[in-house]
Parts: structure tokens; C-alpha cells; sequence
């Protein structure tokens, strides 16, 4: 479960770093309005391609890295929250919800997760 969470935390930063290298347009269809500047993009992105190496740290070794797994709880929740305030707020579009739908999936899983290997301790 933690190796698919850093795949899918992999995929979405490279993709998003080099999309809009590509055609910033591209987001127009995401109801987002486009930045006049992509650095504080482009360093969110960066942070989803890290938390994707903590994630592949915990594929290795889940007993031992119940820390790694709370972080994840809470960068997974936020990145559901933010985009749905956002939504609400009337500045992105519901397919930014959907999506990161995925994400709070992925944190019940880890919450589930870290709850037993915690019973198991």
C-alpha cells in the first residue's frame, strides 16, 4: 500500500513539474487559475515527490516507522481538505476534488494501517 502511495505521489509531481513545461493550458481545465509565477507550485510538487520517498522508506520497513506513517495521516488529509475549501470557495473545479479523493482514501488506509501495527506492539 505505502509502495502504490509513493508511485502515485511520483507520478503526480513529475507529471505536474513537467506539464506545464509543456503547455500551461493544460490546467485551465482543472477551474484553477493559472499563477503569473510557478515557483510556489513547482515547490508543492516537490514536497509531493518527497513525502513519495518517506512513503517508499515506509514500504520497506513498516514496523518501524510509525512516525513516517502519522506524516502521512496528516499530508494525505490536507491534501483533501485544502483543495475541497478551495472548491467551496469557488476556485477550483470539482474534478480537483475527485481527485484528490485518492489521497484521503489513502489516509484511512494509513490511519487503518498504523492502528494495527499498533495492537500488534
Amino acid at each position: 500500500m505505502f509502495l502504490i502511495a509513493a508511485l502515485w505521489n511520483w507520478i503526480l509531481a513529475i507529471t505536474f513539474l513537467i506539464l506545464p513545461r509543456i503547455d500551461i493550458n493544460y490546467f485551465v481545465a482543472t477551474g484553477l487559475e493559472i499563477p503569473n509565477t510557478m515557483l510556489w507550485f513547482d515547490s508543492y510538487m516537490g514536497m509531493v515527490f518527497v513525502f513519495g520517498l518517506g512513503f517508499y522508506i515506509v514500504s520497506k520497513n513498516m514496523k518501524e516507522n510509525h512516525g513516517l506513517i502519522l506524516m502521512a495521516c496528516f499530508e494525505k488529509f490536507t491534501v483533501f481538505v485544502i483543495p475541497t475549501i478551495w472548491f467551496f470557495l469557488g476556485q477550483a473545479s470539482i474534478w480537483v476534488v475527485l481527485f484528490v479523493t485518492v489521497d484521503l482514501i489513502f489516509g484511512f488506509l494509513f490511519i487503518e494501517h498504523l492502528r494495527v501495527i499498533r495492537k500488534l506492539t
